[in-house]
């Protein structure tokens, strides 16, 4: 079972599995501490179209991928996205997109070193896929509900299956921090197709609202992704979901929902290391 540990460097803080990096990977998911941007956006803000200072958040990207001992190259490198909340997944290989953006794009698969995907979160289910066998592959997934409903995932397994000869089994997934089952709560619409997609998945429960006229339905986002990723051949075991609730923990990550749509961004990241750089 894959798993993730806090790490912290200076006051920048995130999650890695540290057994990737003697293989020749970094991943992280981020933590929201340790940046140079102020309130609203404090501190280590990593989304670029929240209404932040640009510089701020160069910044920040630029101290979240020194933590990382990622180089001068990775750093001139980074690739992200226009995230739509769509299903689309674009490979990222040499040569690079203009400005290293993505438009219209959900999910980064690459099989290229020194290129780290960036994708952001503020309560959308952010997912690091590392192909572990003979194919070296990443992808990086924003999966908010719209995404995960459309099994964005499944379709970055298959972008790596068709771009790198990945095999679904050789794949290790991490789920990063999410809004919780506790509090992301869902019309009955939307929980009724949810559970037309997913109808072995217990978490999609109803629980009627004091204040509400109609139930209050409460999902979980990270569970629907797990299925999703097993139903493409990804092994139970080789599945990890951190667990982290962004809705209720306003200390460690941003928080859409929580925060009135006014707050920053979180980043899951994954980079591919040179081959003399695997055991660094």
């Amino acid at each position: 079972m894959p798993t993730l540990i806090r790490c912290v460097w200076g006051n920048v803080t995130w999650r890695t599995d540290p057994e990737l990096r003697p293989e020749g990977v970094v991943i992280a998911f981020s933590e929201r501490t340790g940046g140079r941007s102020v309130p609203p956006y404090a501190t280590l803000n990593m989304g670029d179209r929240v209404g932040d200072n640009p510089a701020a958040v160069a910044e920040n990207r630029k101290l979240f991928m020194q933590a990382l001992h990622l180089d001068d190259a990775a750093q001139g490198r980074l690739c992200s996205c226009i995230q739509v909340h769509g299903t689309t997944v674009a490979r990222v290989d040499d040569p690079l997109p203009t400005d290293h953006v993505l438009p219209d794009t959900d999910a980064l698969i690459t099989a290229t070193p020194n290129i780290p995907l960036l994708i952001c979160v503020a309560d959308c289910v952010p997912v690091i896929l590392v192909a572990r066998g003979s194919r070296r592959a990443l992808a990086v997934v924003h999966s908010g509900w719209k995404g995960t409903l459309a099994r964005i995932s499944a379709a970055a397994v298959g972008a790596l299956q068709d771009a790198y000869g990945v095999d679904p089994a050789d794949l290790q997934a991490y789920i990063g921090p999410y809004i919780g089952p506790e509090s992301f709560e869902v019309s009955t619409e939307v929980a009724a197709r949810f559970a037309e997609e997913f109808p072995t998945l217990s978490q999609v429960t109803g629980k009627g609202g004091s204040d509400s006229v109609e139930p209050v339905v409460k999902l979980d986002l990270g569970a629907a992704v797990s299925q999703t990723l097993q139903e493409v051949g990804v092994p139970a075991t080789a599945i990890t979901i951190l667990g982290d609730d962004t809705a209720t923990n306003p200390a460690h990550y941003y928080s859409y929902r929580a925060q009135d749509g006014v707050t920053g961004r979180q980043a899951a990241l994954a980079c591919l290391l040179p081959e003399e750089g695997a055991c660094a």
